[in-house]
């Protein structure tokens, strides 16, 4: 009985103790392997790229768009034109949407145009929500920039081939799956 009585009387001097570190502001939820585990992921999804976690093919469709249109230098009037009327026809977004697509595709890239190399982690949260038609569209539209001042460049040729290298892996597993 006394050994249990000595257990409970060290349980509750640790928890009191605990209690004057809380109440002289020294934390110690780090203790706590759940909210460990909680900021842990948090910081993760934090300090990741945006860049990776875009979800819609549309959106992914249009970095690519950009970064093609970057690879030999800043894009021209005539490029950011094109892509802007492309954006319009194809995706059916107005001016005004498609200024803003334009603007948040060249703020993700931030000049560091070989993440889009990175072709699975690009494609990983879109690459299920893209249809047949939508994988197709896409690849025009990624040919037609790439050729639209001359012919494509070894990067625009490796993007593109990247990208059709996921997509047809993707439709491919998923006709053998039907």
């Amino acid at each position: 009985m006394h050994i249990i009585l000595g257990i409970l009387g060290a349980a509750v001097t640790i928890l009191i103790l605990l209690n004057r570190l809380s109440d002289n502001g020294i934390d110690i939820g780090w203790l706590n392997p759940f909210a460990w585990k909680r900021r842990r992921e948090w910081a993760k999804k934090y300090h990741a790229n945006p860049m990776f976690a875009i979800q819609q093919p549309m959106e992914v469709t249009a970095l690519l768009m950009v970064a093609l249109s970057k690879s030999e230098g800043e894009m021209s009037t005539e490029q950011k034109r094109e892509i802007k009327a492309r954006f319009q026809s194809d995706f059916h977004l107005s001016e005004e949407e498609a200024t803003a697509l334009v603007a948040s595709s060249v703020f993700l890239l931030q000049d560091n145009l070989d993440q889009v190399k990175q072709m699975d982690k690009l494609l990983q949260p879109s690459l299920e929500r893209f249809s047949e038609a939508q994988a197709r569209s896409a690849t025009e539209l990624l040919n037609h920039i790439a050729s639209f001042d001359g012919a494509p460049n070894a990067f625009q040729n490796e993007v593109i081939g990247l990208f059709n290298k996921q997509l047809n892996a993707r439709f491919a597993l998923a006709h053998a799956r039907a």
